[in-house]
């Protein structure tokens, strides 16, 4: 006769929690190194920046720091899907709050990055 070991169920690994001021701290100390940074590096770090906020939920510095590197660097990537996401929320956020103006002002950001991105694809970058 078999005989049939049970299967012992996996737990499921929850994922890390993140300590909101770990990252802002992590996010000062690249900013700081931004000093010293250009080119590709410094588009490096401003991406690195806007992640390390995003994930701390800071909006609006992560923002800042994605739209910096997109001037610096008009490349269809993470850092404009990302802001594109963030435009989308802050548009989200502001008509929950019936800002109509914010409303509109964050529609606008979401068309000229797609404009961005359509003109990227097409090569008129």
């Amino acid at each position: 006769m078999f005989f049939f070991k049970k299967k012992e169920k996996k737990q499921e690994e929850a994922a890390p929690v993140v300590n909101k001021e770990e990252l802002i701290a992590k996010a000062a100390e690249k900013v700081n190194a931004l000093e010293e940074s250009e080119g590709d590096d410094r588009v490096k770090l401003l991406n690195e920046i806007g992640s390390l906020y995003t994930q701390a939920e800071e909006t609006d510095q992560a923002i800042k720091y994605y739209e910096e590197s997109l001037e610096l660097c008009k490349q269809h990537g993470k850092a404009s899907t990302d802001l594109m996401k963030l435009y989308n929320k802050k548009r989200q956020e502001a008509a929950e709050a019936k800002d109509d103006e914010k409303v509109k002002f964050y529609m606008e950001k979401v068309q000229s990055l797609m404009q961005m991105s359509k003109d990227m694809i097409r090569g008129n970058a």
